[in-house]
């Protein structure tokens, strides 16, 4: 089991592509999340192209909370799959659909969190996309249990200039200040857009742990459900997400093996 927790600087293209594409290439059962606060929708509004959620979502997560029902049936039961094709391995947990709703979601992170957790238990990995970094970043709880934290940059000044001055509130957290355990990193896309990796890294003393390429008439089908043009599944951004999706399933799931250990 492992957990990978997304968010995005600004100047960026976003967290979210990038969560919808490393679910739909993951080589693993994947449950993918909707945490952003700021209850854009934009997986169901984008990818999935304005689908109904049905009403499921947190705030069905929210409600269990409240009656102290346990919370990984429940998670379970509020998914719609991702992909027509593998549904029972492509799952999605929509979000907030209120921009307010996360501001009193309060207590329910942790025990949410605790749930992702014990999707182990069923073989299912998670991806949780927690939209742009706000003034207070992501939930504690989430980034408690996330075996990595990944922000997603591109390779721009303005890009690296607003990682600089959110990171310190990712690295106030306990588990991410530590450079040895490598729990926070970055993915950068389109690396050399002018700065290279281990410009990057040095500029901002977090490692790259890697690059997708900026690929915007394929990244408009992840991002705004756009047709899938002929060549789709062979386009560099594809390809580079397939490569990301397996180097960073393999990295969690070791670490998730050395935490276990």
């Amino acid at each position: 089991m492992a957990i990978l927790l997304l968010t995005s600087t600004g100047g960026s293209p976003g967290a979210t592509t990038l969560a919808v594409g490393l679910a739909l290439t993951w080589p693993r059962p994947i449950l993918l999340a909707d945490c952003d606060p700021a209850a854009h929708q934009a997986i169901l509004a984008g990818y999935l192209a304005g689908r109904s959620a049905g009403g499921k979502g947190l705030l069905r997560v929210a409600e269990a909370h409240r009656d102290r029902r346990p919370l990984r049936e429940v998670v379970l039961d509020q998914t719609l799959p991702l992909s027509d094709q593998e549904d029972n391995r492509r799952l999605f947990l929509p979000g907030f659909t209120k921009p307010g709703s996360a501001s009193h979601f309060g207590g329910v992170w942790e025990d949410l969190a605790e749930a992702f957790d014990r999707l182990g238990e069923v073989d299912l990995d998670v991806i949780i996309d927690c939209g742009r970094l706000g003034p207070y970043g992501p939930p504690a709880a989430l980034l408690e249990r996330s075996s990595l934290t990944a922000v997603v940059l591109a390779s721009t000044l303005r890009s690296i200039m607003s990682a600089r001055v959110h990171l310190p509130t990712l690295r106030d957290h306990p588990r991410l200040s530590s450079t040895v355990r490598r729990h926070l990193g970055l993915i950068v896309i389109g690396e050399g857009q002018p700065y290279r990796r281990n410009e990057i890294t040095k500029a901002l003393e977090v490692p790259v742990i890697t690059t997708i390429a900026d690929d915007r008439q394929a990244a408009a089908h992840l991002s705004d459900g756009g047709p899938r043009h002929r060549r789709f599944d062979a386009s560099p951004l594809i390809r580079s997400i397939r490569d990301a999706s397996l180097q960073l399933s393999s990295t969690l799931q070791r670490s998730a093996e050395l935490i276990g250990g």
